[in-house]
């Protein structure tokens, strides 16, 4: 959330999604992002979201828990001070952040005291030049929606604007250069999304009879399920034989999964869905530890990225066009949350598990 272009398309993703932030795909690291908008800038000055105990967080007893007392805790670094303020405040904080992802995200609080640092001041976003918003806004005229129209008029003017300070580049080149400029999803009808797009990744042969669309976002615990323990079992009977193409489209939450979306997208060809399933498969390493965009990048180091080369993705307006095109891709089709399956056009939604995905295929497959 440090850098504006990059606040831009996580506040933008969150929008087109309908407030999947706050669905569940909830993780430490939004926590540690929306912890001011969840508890108040007061008790946000004074605790610091830490981690996310599962299957032994919750206390005996806790309304709520798992009948052997287990649930899912949040350990919260409080300034010694206020310590015992917070602790009779356990209850309430619970509510909270429950009510702010909009379902049983914890059990119960876990104080641990310590120093809270003091996190600097938010450099402030100079304002667009005029001259530049307006061709931006030209750009973008052809969409439709006007949330959307707006939305990304902002982002292409803080964008273009950020590169004109960094690069010294011209604004008549950057204007409009990382916003609408590839509007497909606006373009073409809902039966052509449903089909495979120029850019998209495939796995499997690409004409295979059937074809599955998985709309993922990297922090979407759901989604990593979906590539660890679904996934396996659909390549060996379906991808493998011939008889499925998987293709995978972008729909990030926040600005983290953004820039997991354009670590992918840097990858060659050959090596896009192993850098996909390394991170949704170490989605807990980089997500609990430290900052998760330098996380992301060790987890991936075995693939050949360097954080030279991250920096590179992550300054790449074509990538952001491509992350941008899927998620518009799947506000046209309706996508809602993360992971949505299209199977041979038709949402199915979350189906959960290979045999559940496997009697759909078995039902309407060709």
């Amino acid at each position: 959330m440090r850098e504006n272009g990059f606040r831009a398309i996580g506040g933008l993703a969150q929008r087109l999604t309908s407030g999947i932030a706050k669905g569940r795909g909830a993780s430490i690291a939004r926590l540690r992002a929306e912890w001011t908008a969840i508890v108040g800038p007061e008790l946000a000055r004074i605790t610091r979201p830490e981690a996310l105990l599962s299957g032994r967080g919750a206390r005996a007893g806790v309304k709520g828990a798992g009948a052997n007392g287990a649930g899912k805790a949040l350990r919260l670094r409080v300034a010694g001070a206020a310590a015992l303020e917070v602790q009779h405040m356990g209850g309430q904080l619970v509510e909270r952040v429950n009510a702010y992802f909009g379902h049983k995200m914890i059990d119960d609080i876990r104080l641990v005291q310590g120093v809270i640092a003091v996190r600097p001041a938010p450099k402030p976003t100079p304002a667009p030049d005029p001259a530049l918003v307006t061709r931006v806004a030209e750009r973008a005229a052809s969409v439709q929606d006007p949330d959307l129209r707006a939305a990304l008029t902002r982002l292409g003017a803080r964008v273009a604007s950020r590169r004109h300070v960094m690069l010294g580049a011209p604004l008549s080149v950057l204007g409009a250069a990382s916003v609408a400029r590839d509007l497909r999803a606006q373009e073409l009808p809902r039966d052509k999304l449903l089909e495979a797009l120029p850019g998209d990744h495939i796995l499997g042969k690409v004409d295979a009879p059937n074809t599955l669309i998985d709309y993922a976002s990297f922090t979407c615990p759901h989604c990593a399920n979906f590539y660890i323990a679904v996934m396996p079992t659909l390549r060996k009977e379906w991808i493998d034989t011939g008889k499925l193409r998987l293709i995978h489209r972008h729909f990030p939450s926040d600005m983290v999964a953004t820039r997991a979306s354009q670590l992918t997208e840097c990858a060659p060809p050959d090596k896009f869905f192993a850098m996909v399933e390394l991170l949704f498969r170490k989605q807990v390493d980089w997500l609990s530890v430290g900052d998760p965009e330098v996380e992301m990048v060790k987890v991936l180091a075995d693939q050949g990225v360097t954080p030279e080369g991250a920096q590179a993705c992550f300054a790449n307006d074509r990538l952001l066009d491509k992350v941008l095109a899927d998620v518009q891709s799947g506000q046209t089709l309706g996508v809602r949350f993360t992971p949505t399956l299209f199977i041979n056009e038709e949402n199915y939604a979350n189906p959960g598990t290979a045999d559940a995905i496997s009697a759909i295929l078995r039902q309407v497959g060709r």
